[in-house]
């Protein structure tokens, strides 16, 4: 099958923001009339802004927290994998973005109203579901991945898989995820294994784990590059039993998800020389702060009106 190639072009706005205290932007800072937008990281040619959000039971019924989600997806992503998100919430977000540029989605089958999506910006990229990996689904009540092909630029096409782990604590919740993880490894070796697969493979997604833990033994060992290992706290200092929110030096977060204080919500790519991670560009992946790079007056603010996960970004070349 043929994909048309897709040019990446430069989007630099200068946008007018009036100062609303209302819940419609959550305390998103004010921009003043003729001024970029500091709380945006510009697309520039042969990049691409991916990543992953977990939007927190995310029904689409709260019009503000559809335009607050919408703010920070059409301002920092060009591909996203959501999780937790219905299939009326899937379409309110795509009639919000699409109010300012042409997004589309592709919605997972599995997990009721807490599905895992896709969402792609169709001047930037084209996408096609391939597939969802139905095993690792195991009690047919959680969600599959959403394994889909995604051509952007010039050069750049990639197999992206959006995942979401079982959820909850607890010794029965573990086991389950650690059979996940176990299951998940088999799909992509299988995956890699196959002479007609393209080498780029990227996972996106809440594991609901750190990549350290116990639950996430499977893929540790994988022939992938989690690139958020670089943001997350180590086994040693064990976010999960301090239940803190930790920060770098700079005040940066160290933790994608507040009520456990680590990192869970991950950006892993198959290896370089032949795979997607050599088109990452180094030390680009972050967790988005609240404050710093989404424009809101607290994180507390934050946390309450939109998710209790952040999002987070690597960004790629397509060049």
């Amino acid at each position: 099958m043929k994909y048309v190639n897709i040019m990446m072009r430069s989007r630099f706005h200068n946008v007018k923001y009036l100062h609303i205290l209302g819940l419609a932007v959550f305390g998103i800072v004010a921009i003043a009339a003729g001024c970029s937008n500091p709380f945006a990281t510009a697309n520039t040619p042969d990049q691409i802004r991916l990543g992953t959000f977990n939007l927190e039971n995310f029904d689409g019924l709260n019009s503000a927290k559809v335009d607050a989600v919408s703010q920070i997806i059409e301002r920092n992503f060009d591909v996203i994998g959501l999780q937790e998100v219905s299939p009326v919430a899937a379409e309110k977000l795509k009639e919000k973005l699409n109010k300012s540029q042409k997004w589309n989605f592709i919605l997972g089958e599995s997990g009721n109203k807490q599905r895992v999506a896709l969402f792609y910006r169709q001047d930037e990229v084209s996408a096609q579901k391939v597939t969802e990996w139905k095993q690792v689904n195991i009690t047919g009540t959680l969600r599959s991945p959403l394994v889909t092909y995604i051509k952007a630029g010039q050069k750049f096409d990639f197999t992206l898989v959006v995942v979401h782990q079982k959820g909850s604590g607890g010794a029965d919740a573990d086991r389950l995820r650690q059979h996940q993880s176990d299951l998940l490894r088999k799909e992509v070796d299988q995956y890699q294994k196959n002479p007609q697969s393209d080498p780029d493979l990227i996972l996106v997604g809440d594991f609901n784990s750190p990549t350290w833990a116990e639950q996430n033994r499977g893929l540790r060992d994988a022939p992938l590059s989690f690139l958020t290992r670089s943001v997350e706290t180590n086994a040693q200092e064990n976010c999960l039993k301090k239940h803190g929110q930790p920060k770098t030096p700079e005040g940066r977060p160290r933790y994608s998800n507040r009520g456990t204080g680590c990192v869970i919500d991950h950006i892993a790519v198959s290896k370089a020389p032949k795979g997607a991670e050599e088109e990452y560009i180094p030390q680009s992946v972050q967790i988005l702060d609240p404050q710093k790079d989404l424009g809101f007056d607290s994180d507390r603010t934050y946390f309450s009106k939109v998710s209790d996960h952040l999002p987070v970004r690597a960004i790629f070349r397509t060049k």
